[in-house]
């Protein structure tokens, strides 16, 4: 045999797609510090709040969120009387595209996405959009915890009003009031 084949030198794995640890730590830093200007999120809820209201579309949330340059718009719609449709959601789509813009900010720079609130929502304001509803409600009363399925009959200021189900679904308690601050969770419960 030959003795140059015999001593076979075992070869550096190559590491293709992959950056030296201490150079991945030094681009993040310089990523971080590089703010991306983004269209305040206050600011663009009042703008589509009440435009989408007239049309009987109410938005319950809406985030906005930027990592580097990808920017991204999260909105959740409720229409009290139908369901949300996919029209809906463009043409929501499309009002927050026009509040990006006159605000002097570029829309195509924004991935927006409208959803509906959907079955199990949680909510925390805005209760009178659901009167009639049925929620699952958590309040305080007193030092108890009391966790309920109910119908909300009535949303007032800082209180609301409720009928408790039963097992059967059937109403047990009438005209509970709850202050809105004893509030611990609430969610549709359809």
């Amino acid at each position: 045999m030959n003795n140059k084949n015999s001593k076979i030198k075992p070869q550096k794995q190559k590491e293709y797609g992959r950056v030296p640890k201490k150079k991945k730590l030094q681009n993040n830093k310089e990523k971080s510090n590089k703010t991306t200007p983004i269209i305040d999120e206050v600011l663009l809820f009042n703008g589509i709040k009440d435009i989408l209201e007239r049309d009987g579309i109410y938005l319950l949330d809406l985030k906005v969120r930027a990592i580097s340059d990808n920017k991204k718009v999260y909105a959740v719609i409720y229409k009290k009387k139908e369901s949300v449709s996919h029209t809906h959601c463009i043409e929501t789509t499309r009002k927050i595209q026009e509040c990006i813009k006159q605000n002097g900010y570029d829309e195509g720079d924004y991935t927006i996405t409208v959803s509906s609130a959907g079955f199990r929502w949680k909510f925390n304001d805005r209760y009178e959009l659901f009167e009639g509803m049925p929620i699952k409600i958590k309040y305080r009363d007193g030092d108890n915890f009391i966790t309920s399925y109910a119908e909300l009959k009535e949303a007032g200021d800082d209180y609301i009003i409720i009928n408790v189900f039963d097992e059967d679904n059937i109403i047990n308690e009438k005209n509970i009031k709850i202050l809105k601050n004893d509030i611990i969770k609430a969610r549709l419960n359809c």
